[in-house]
């Protein structure tokens, strides 16, 4: 078992927003706020936009669309899909789980701190830590990245008889774990408390496995080439940094709809879909864009 399957926890970027409490348009709350006057006092004519009861009643109208939605984002800031900052701070705090220091202030920078995305990836298997009959590979997983802000990925791969391979990726450059955060996560997992007591761990940095893309846009006429390649190539990058996981698959496809940015008619890739294994991770070492 691996902790990189898709399967073993909930894609919350894909779960929908919760229903909001009322309509937040003005346009709908205005209508109301007139419907309501006019309830209360029917001869009173509201045919002028200009009348002093109607502007009145759209400054009520706008200040009720400002607490409607108000109260909407307060909904979705302590839901761990929408949660940000702070607010996702408060989540983790029920698992008592901290957001890691990346890189610690100094005299003149402040700290880097985990970023929302992978905290809050942390914070969706922080329950497989709860004391159980046995410990999964998730559970394995977050205690492991708890050990060090050099790691961007763990995974645990069950091999039979009860060994585990827990194998680390690094957060820098191609992901090649440093020796000592090596040693580090396997003297820190060797405890009682920590490993299930009828598994043998073993751990190791992942096999990075690298791979080179060359992409042709076909332009149209009109747009800037130079601004075209740029704006792709910040696209493909961003989506290898997605994939640079352990196990995760980088399809030759979904580069080239990255690369397919606008004013790009079409996109021809050299290269064929890279598979990791599941102690491998994808790493892109060279990226050329060109156009014809």
């Amino acid at each position: 078992m691996s902790i990189s399957e898709p399967l073993l926890a909930i894609d919350l970027s894909r779960l929908p927003a919760p229903p909001v409490p009322a309509s937040i348009d003005f346009e709908t709350i205005l209508a109301d706020c007139i419907a309501g006057l006019q309830a209360r006092l029917p001869d009173y004519d509201l045919a002028l936009e200009s009348d002093p009861a109607v502007k009145l009643l759209e400054v009520h109208g706008w200040r009720e669309l400002l607490v409607r939605q108000a109260i909407a984002d307060a909904v979705k800031s302590v839901l761990l899909p929408f949660a940000q900052g702070a607010m996702l701070d408060q989540l983790a705090a029920f698992h008592n789980l901290p957001r890691r220091t990346i890189t610690p202030a100094t005299a003149d920078m402040p700290a880097v701190m985990e970023s929302d995305e992978e905290f809050r990836a942390r914070i969706q298997i922080a329950p497989e830590t709860l004391p159980h009959a046995g410990i999964t590979a998730p559970g394995y997983r977050v205690r492991a990245l708890a050990l060090s802000s050099e790691l961007k990925d763990v995974a645990a791969n069950r091999r039979g008889e009860g060994r585990i391979d827990l194998v680390l990726l690094g957060r820098d450059d191609d992901g090649e774990v440093s020796p000592e955060t090596v040693a580090l996560v396997a003297e820190e997992m060797d405890r009682e408390d920590v490993i299930q007591l009828t598994d043998v761990l073993s751990v190791r940095g992942a096999t990075i496995l690298p791979y080179d893309v060359s992409i042709e846009l076909r332009i149209g006429q009109g747009p800037d080439p130079a601004l075209i390649v740029a704006e792709a190539e910040t696209a493909v990058r961003a989506y290898a940094v997605r994939r640079h996981r352990i196990g995760l698959p980088v399809y030759a496809q979904q580069l080239a709809a990255a690369a397919s940015v606008g004013g790009v008619e079409h996109a021809v890739i050299n290269m064929a879909d890279v598979i990791p294994g599941d102690a491998e991770a994808a790493w892109l070492r060279d990226l050329v864009i060109t156009t014809w």
